[in-house]
C-alpha cells in the first residue's frame, strides 16, 4: 500500500468524510482490520479563505507547496487536495512536487465519460464556477460544462460558506439548490464542492449526480493499492 498525503481542512466537514471514505475503500479491498496509510495536514480554513477573498492565488499555492513538502518528507508517496476550489493551484503544485497529485477534475471526468454525457452542469463555490478548471479540461475531451447565472452562483456560494462549511445542512437551502439545478436543463450535475454531496443526495435528483468528494476519495484508494492506476 502506498502512503497518501492529504491536504485537508478545506473544510473540516468534508475532510472528515474523505478520511472515512478512503479507509472504507481500503478495508473493502483488503478486508480484515486493514485501514489506509495516511499522512495529513489540516489547514485552518480561515487562513485560506482570507486569501481567496483577495484572489491571492500565489500565496495559496505557496502554502500548499510548503505543506506538501512536509508530507513528502515524512513518507507521502502521493498528494491530494481535499477541495475543489483549491485545485486551481494544482498546475503549479504539480510542477513543484516530486510525487503524483490525485486530481479531482481528472477523476471526475473519468466518471462523467462512463455515462456518455455530452453536457453537464457544475455547481460549487463562485471561485470554482467562475474558473476554467472544469470547462477547459472537459471541453478538451468533448464534454460541455455549464454553470448557473451570476445570481444563482451567489446563492450557492453563500449557502456553502455561511452554512455547509460549518456543518449547517437544512432543507430550505437544499431546495434552493435543487431549483437551480432543475433550471440548468442538463442530464448530469457535478457537485463541484466537497460539502455539497452532504446536502444534495442521490435520491434528491432525477439526473446523474457526480459526487466529486466520493469520486476523488475512491480514486485515491485505488491509487494506493495499485501500481498501474492511471492518474
Amino acid at each position: 500500500m502506498k502512503k497518501l498525503g492529504m491536504l485537508g481542512g478545506m473544510s473540516y466537514e468534508s475532510t472528515a468524510v474523505y478520511y472515512q471514505l478512503i479507509n472504507h475503500e481500503i478495508n473493502k479491498q483488503l478486508k480484515s482490520s486493514h485501514s489506509a496509510e495516511i499522512i495529513m495536514y489540516s489547514f485552518d480554513y480561515d487562513e485560506l479563505e482570507k486569501r481567496l477573498e483577495k484572489h491571492l492565488w500565489q500565496e495559496i499555492e505557496d502554502r500548499m507547496v510548503e505543506e506538501a513538502y512536509k508530507l513528502i518528507s515524512v513518507g507521502a508517496e502521493g498528494i491530494m487536495l481535499c477541495a475543489n476550489t483549491i485545485h486551481q493551484i494544482a498546475p503549479g503544485l504539480e510542477k513543484k512536487i516530486s510525487v503524483p497529485l490525485i486530481h479531482i477534475v481528472k477523476e471526475t471526468y473519468k466518471e462523467v465519460k462512463k455515462m456518455n454525457l455530452k453536457k453537464v452542469g457544475l455547481i460549487g463555490t463562485k471561485y470554482t464556477m467562475e474558473s476554467t478548471m472544469y470547462p477547459s479540461y472537459f471541453n478538451e475531451h468533448g464534454i460541455e460544462v455549464i454553470v448557473p447565472d451570476q445570481h444563482d452562483q451567489q446563492v450557492i456560494h453563500d449557502i456553502i460558506y455561511k452554512e455547509l462549511i460549518i456543518g449547517n445542512f437544512n432543507d430550505e437551502s437544499r431546495q434552493k439548490i435543487l431549483h437551480i439545478i432543475d433550471h440548468m436543463h442538463v442530464d448530469g450535475i457535478i457537485l463541484g464542492c466537497t460539502e455539497l454531496p452532504m446536502l444534495i443526495k442521490k435520491e434528491h435528483l432525477p439526473i446523474h449526480r457526480f459526487d466529486t468528494m466520493e469520486i476523488h476519495a475512491k480514486a485515491a484508494a485505488k491509487w494506493m493499492l495499485s501500481d498501474t492506476y492511471d492518474l
